[in-house]
């Protein structure tokens, strides 16, 4: 129990909480400390203190430590609502959406009317794909606050997470009609169009970012993707200037390294281009955390757990209505996707992650991390359930028939997909491991999962490890349930692989599917641009212009991967 304290104490720490305040505001962190722990030593264990250290470590970058002191003040005093927004705040950043949310509802029943907390708590929401209810309490403060930026743009993020493509432009547009120079605004709405398949208009807010921020690295990547460079002008000059004045060693130089060597690839300049790429991906390897030993053990424990015993406790659930797309990155999954999507019983839900998710709930309400060794033991009763909770994250409110599911890191829960819903197809998208690698290795792919791409040793060794788990797959599983489509026969004999594809998914010929770059849907990922385009062949063997370069990676994958 805390000793109470003297009314001079009282007032003493009052105004050492105020001087450090100040010092915060201004940035001076180490004045702030100084003052932190003079308050200790009058008040061991001081709430406001706790506090004030967690607001430090979270502005110097420190999310560990900021949880660490909200925590603290919370124990000293869990009635202070801006301690508990503070604290689930932090949470947010942690992906521990569910303990923000709660922590957030807390500082709401503590403090009804406290801001930040309702807007905490609308990301939270959204974080947890409850979309509906975040869109419900940002729209009231909104109706309360119509100028307010914040709420609009979080408005339009809450839509575009929930893939309301219309809405959330519109909620963006009224952003931008108040704000006109937000330059990350216009960079957000060209990402928008672009994925919407508004070429021409998103190019158009991505050149206008870059006039209100000619160093926004992220306009420059995404405008590198959206055409071919057929020779040196204004918009190449723009990416080579930015490049060349981005400070060495920055995210910022590793971003442009990637648009400009994009620039450099399709002029033929490819000694510039292998130097750009290399650059590029010695930045993000230096700042990675993929460790090759502890992810490669992983793959080798997911093929021992998911032995025959395991897969013969799947469930008798018969929903058939996912389609799930695998495979590595690059390797023409988005164009699979696409072509499922031009079917009229098809609704394409990408990368939902939800089958991760799902697994991670069940952790949570077993209060603990669920291991492989958990899901060894798993009853049928119990992957039926699983089944069905991902079928409701899954559906949400779309009626359609078939749903794809293209998360490509479910190439480990394979298993687990069987044996939960048995009657789902899995397609499993191949191409030459050549053209993946090189693909993966040139591309600025977003997430740490992708880490191991940055360098061609460690993605030399995740793309065998990836193909003893195919093989693994392609074993225990019973025959039928996961059909192989290769990328290079799909884009030179089209009809026929689609005719295979739809026949493998139980869904009746359309016409539609051949010219999927009609459809309307929207595309997340790397390849918005390819699959607008009909198909063409013309990515087969684009690594081999670098073979000079790549003979490690050569040498790690054999050389049947060369040809």
């Amino acid at each position: 129990m805390r000793s109470r304290l003297s009314n001079n104490k009282k007032r003493k720490i009052h105004l050492l909480l105020e001087q450090a305040r100040q010092w915060l505001e201004r940035g001076q962190h180490q004045m702030c400390e100084s003052i932190c722990q003079n308050i200790e030593r009058l008040d061991p264990g001081n709430g406001d203190a706790s506090n004030l250290r967690g607001l430090m470590a979270s502005a110097q970058g420190r999310p560990d430590q900021a949880l660490h002191w909200f925590s603290e003040a919370l124990k000293t005093e869990p009635r202070r609502a801006e301690f508990h927004a503070n604290l689930a705040g932090m949470l947010l950043l942690a992906q521990k959406s569910q303990e923000a949310l709660q922590h957030y509802q807390q500082a709401l029943r503590l403090q009804p009317n406290l801001s930040p907390a309702r807007l905490g708590m609308a990301t939270a929401l959204v974080q947890l794909r409850r979309h509906d209810e975040a869109i419900r309490l940002l729209e009231s403060l909104q109706r309360k606050q119509p100028k307010n930026h914040d709420i609009l743009m979080r408005l339009f993020r809450a839509h575009y997470h929930a893939d309301h493509t219309e809405q959330a432009e519109a909620w963006l547009r009224k952003a931008l009609d108040m704000k006109r120079d937000d330059a990350d605004g216009w960079y957000q709405l060209g990402l928008l169009l672009l994925e919407s398949g508004k070429i021409d208009q998103g190019r158009e807010a991505l050149l206008k970012t870059l006039q209100l921020d000619p160093d926004h690295a992220d306009a420059a990547l995404l405008l590198a993707d959206t055409r071919h460079f057929g020779k040196v002008d204004d918009e190449a000059a723009l990416i080579q200037n930015m490049y060349r004045r981005a400070d060495e060693g920055s995210e910022q130089r590793m971003k442009l390294a990637f648009a400009y060597g994009k620039v450099l690839d399709d002029l033929d300049r490819t000694e510039e281009a292998f130097a750009c790429i290399r650059e590029a991906n010695e930045i993000r390897h230096r700042h990675s955390s993929y460790d090759q030993e502890t992810e490669l053990a992983h793959l080798e424990a997911i093929m021992n757990a998911y032995d025959e015993d395991t897969i013969g406790r799947a469930c008798n659930l018969e929903d058939e209505s996912p389609i799930f797309i695998i495979g590595m990155p690059r390797c023409g999954s988005t164009l699979v996707e696409q072509i499922l999507a031009a079917h009229p019983d098809v609704c394409p839900r990408g990368e939902t992650g939800l089958m991760e998710e799902t697994f991670l709930r069940l952790g949570e309400q077993r209060q603990g991390t669920l291991t492989l060794q958990d899901v060894q033991g798993f009853s049928s009763e119990q992957w039926k359930a699983i089944g069905e909770n991902y079928l409701a994250a899954l559906r949400a409110e779309d009626g359609s028939p078939r749903l794809t599911d293209k998360t490509l890191s479910n190439i480990r829960f394979v298993g687990a997909i069987y044996c939960a819903l048995p009657r789902a197809r899995i397609i499993h998208v191949r191409r030459n491991p050549m053209d993946t690698c090189w693909s993966i290795h040139r591309h600025h792919l977003l997430g740490p999962l992708f880490d191991f791409g940055s360098s061609l040793g460690e993605l030399g060794y995740y793309y065998r490890m990836y193909q003893r788990l195919m093989d693994h797959w392609r074993r225990i599983l019973p025959q039928g349930v996961m059909h192989e489509i290769d990328y290079e026969i799909l884009v030179t004999d089209p009809e026929r692989e689609i005719r295979k594809l739809l026949e493998a998914c139980g869904l009746d010929w359309n016409d539609r599917c051949l010219r999927f770059y009609e459809v309307k849907a929207n595309v997340r990922t790397a390849s918005f641009m390819q699959v607008r385009r009909p198909i063409t062949p013309e990515s087969i063997g684009s690594w081999k212009r670098y073979s000079a370069h790549l003979r490690p990676l050569m040498q790690i994958l054999g050389e049947t991967s060369a040809n």
